[in-house]
């Protein structure tokens, strides 16, 4: 399968879709020999948060705070930083 000619990198991990439509996203994580498969881009985000158990510094959503509403502080946790607790609460 050939790759995007511009894959994605989220958090350094690189994140690609092969040209095929339908293609499932794929993200290899050499340090820790972890990968992953989603069917979104958002779905291979969260799953590299998921794996890396952090809050994403550079995320789109919550800049980094980890809570979806970030100018007023609410307790919404941010769904692709957390998603885990936006399942569960």
């Amino acid at each position: 399968m050939a790759d995007r000619i511009l894959p994605i990198i989220h958090r350094g991990i690189v994140i690609r879709q092969a040209e095929v439509p339908g293609a499932p996203y794929e993200w290899t994580h050499e340090e820790t020999n972890a990968h992953g498969m989603a069917p979104t881009l958002d779905d291979a985000i969260r799953q590299i948060n998921v794996h890396l158990g952090s809050v994403d510094p550079d995320c789109r959503v919550c800049r980094g705070t980890g809570s979806e509403d970030w100018s007023y502080l609410a307790l919404t946790p941010c769904r692709l930083c957390n998603p885990e607790e936006v399942r569960h609460g």
